[in-house]
């Protein structure tokens, strides 16, 4: 099953409204922390679930079923807490909230043509003088990336978050996992700092990508202008991402080196100016985005070992670090010359595609 999400932004919502999700995240992060300690005291039992009957008010919220969710939010935090053998009492200092069909409704407004849903959240507290929540009704709008969505099954769970004084509200979206393409064409993909991808096939795409990181780099960290430039780095990786399948229709392998942990291995390694825009490389935003299209696309994506693809001749099978000299690729034994990116993708394919020792690879001569 793959599962996807939306994320709406809530400023369509009149300023009564926006005070009542104050409000509600204000006392939900209060009632949380009273709950971690009545557990982290042993004042309540540690379990996943516990009847509203055994649970005291707290933050004056008397909702039964908010009590319920607000104690299984603090057990599944203890239980983290002890996981990683934190001996300190956990301290809550942001929330989400998640909520079950039991809290919401989605409905459609006849009279409305501004807005696409409105969705209406039952809160924490009764309305006077009846034994019915009071509710809120929240506009939303659908987007480009909602509306990809809009044949996936909407899961009747929602989460609702707080950013820089913004809410957001996000859905989820699920549907079946599609087989693997049987047949197609393989490539190997280098994810480079300066060039986002080099593929197997010559392409190189995302080639201001290390301007970005520049930018970046001279902005004040959290400032609006840093926002916006993380934004622009994001808005890059996606544009590369749809051009690549854009121009391999008929993909159905793609080879990527495995660099989970470049960035700490790193340290001490490269000059500190470098390692400081190392830390606005695209690598894992990439690969997270491959991820979910080669999911979606029932395209297998192979992850592996990127020891020495950059040194070695994909044409010889030399290996020699002096043979690379800066966006060039000049082999030291068989002459061959190549794009320094070109050439590790190669090598990288070749990792992914012959896995046999009596498998011997057809080298790629792109002469430059």
């Amino acid at each position: 099953m793959i599962t996807r999400s939306s994320k709406h932004i809530l400023k369509f919502s009149n300023q009564n409204k926006i005070s009542n999700i104050d409000i509600l995240f204000h006392t939900f992060q209060k009632a949380l922390q009273e709950y971690v300690d009545m557990i982290w005291e042993q004042e309540l039992p540690l379990k996943n679930n516990l009847s509203s009957k055994d649970l005291p008010d707290v933050a004056d919220i008397r909702h039964s079923r908010w009590k319920q969710l607000i104690y299984k939010h603090a057990s599944e935090i203890i239980r983290a807490n002890i996981k990683r053998k934190k001996k300190s009492k956990p301290l809550i200092k942001n929330v989400g909230i998640n909520l079950d069909e039991r809290f919401f409704d989605l409905m459609k407004e006849k009279n409305s043509v501004e807005f696409d849903e409105f969705i209406r959240i039952k809160l924490p507290w009764f309305q006077e003088n009846k034994k019915l929540s009071q509710t809120i009704n929240l506009p939303i709008k659908f987007h480009k990336q909602s509306l990809k969505f809009k044949d996936w099954n909407l899961k009747k769970t929602i989460r609702l978050t707080k950013k820089n004084d913004n809410y957001f509200i996000w859905f989820i979206y699920e549907k079946d996992e599609p087989e693997y393409i049987k047949e197609g064409k393989s490539i190997g993909i280098d994810c480079g700092y300066k060039t986002l991808v080099a593929t197997s096939d010559g392409d190189l795409m995302g080639r201001n990508i290390e301007d970005i990181y520049n930018q970046i780099s001279r902005k004040k960290r959290n400032s609006k202008n840093y926002i916006q430039a993380i934004e622009h780095k994001k808005n890059a990786i996606n544009k590369v991402v749809n051009d690549l399948f854009k121009s391999y229709s008929d993909l159905n392998h793609i080879v990527i080196e495995d660099l989970k942990n470049v960035k700490k291995n790193s340290k001490g390694k490269i000059n500190k100016k470098f390692n400081n825009k190392l830390q606005y490389w695209s690598y894992k935003q990439f690969i997270f985005k491959m991820e979910q299209a080669c999911q979606e696309k029932g395209i297998l994506l192979e992850k592996v070992s990127p020891a020495y693809t950059s040194q070695t001749c994909s044409k010889c099978g030399c290996i020699d670090k002096s043979s690379r000299k800066g966006e060039l690729y000049q082999c030291s034994a068989c002459g061959l010359k190549i794009n320094a990116d070109t050439n590790a993708s190669i090598n990288i394919l070749h990792r992914g595609t012959y896995s046999s020792s009596n498998s011997k690879p057809i080298f790629i001569d792109f002469q430059c």
